[in-house]
């Protein structure tokens, strides 16, 4: 234990203060329809431009390079989506890269949950500090959720990433209780769980709008 106290380690470090450290593994999980998708891209327009958000409430204290994998989205669709967040472009320049299956042969995205799918990603990963993976239902395409064991490829693969230094947020639909669906084993690696529910004066003009 002396010898590893004796290690020179780099400080701990914030992609998002207080929510998301580096090498951090972080779930954004929500009701249908509450605006998951919305939030997620606004966290990555965040990371990748350097801005905080929530008047400084989450601190971002430069840019980070962030992967966007989406599951499910017409390119279209999430084109539409970030013009409305993205008020100037150059703030993010390169920072930000947005993967769909439109773009991809066939229209299939990689498995997560499997070997293969991992071995295609991680070649796309190298260069990126943050990836965010929307949503585990469409792209943790692997057993059943409600098994632990299910979970367990995706978890080690989460781990590996981590030991490389990247930061994972993982998308998810939360069940009828609204609690995030499928095991309760997806908690236990994770630094960070957000659930995302709309106010009881919520209404529906509003848009976006929910308690964190």
């Amino acid at each position: 234990v002396g010898e590893f106290l004796s290690k020179d380690l780099p400080q701990k470090e914030y992609i998002i203060e207080p929510c998301l450290p580096k090498q951090g593994l972080a779930m954004i999980y929500a009701k249908r329809g509450i605006g998951k998708t919305y939030f997620a891209l606004f966290l990555a327009c965040k990371i990748a431009s350097g801005e905080s958000l929530f008047s400084d409430r989450w601190k971002i204290n430069k840019k980070w390079k962030g992967l966007y994998l989406d599951g499910e989205m017409p390119a279209n669709a999430m084109q539409e989506r970030l013009k409305t967040l993205i008020e100037y472009p150059d703030k993010i320049n390169n920072n930000l890269e947005i993967v769909t299956p439109d773009l991809q042969i066939n229209g299939i995205m990689p498995n997560i949950g499997s070997e293969e799918g991992q071995e295609k990603l991680e070649k796309i990963i190298k260069g990126f500090d943050v990836i965010i993976v929307d949503n585990l239902s469409t792209l943790a395409r692997h057993g059943k959720e409600n098994e632990a064991n299910s979970w367990n490829p995706i978890a080690q693969w989460a781990l590996r990433l981590r030991s490389q230094g990247k930061s994972i947020v993982f998308i998810h639909h939360a069940g009828k209780d609204n609690n995030q669906r499928g095991t309760s084993k997806k908690e236990d690696v994770l630094d960070t769980v957000i659930n995302l529910k709309q106010p009881t004066d919520y209404n529906s003009e509003e848009g976006a709008r929910f308690e964190v």
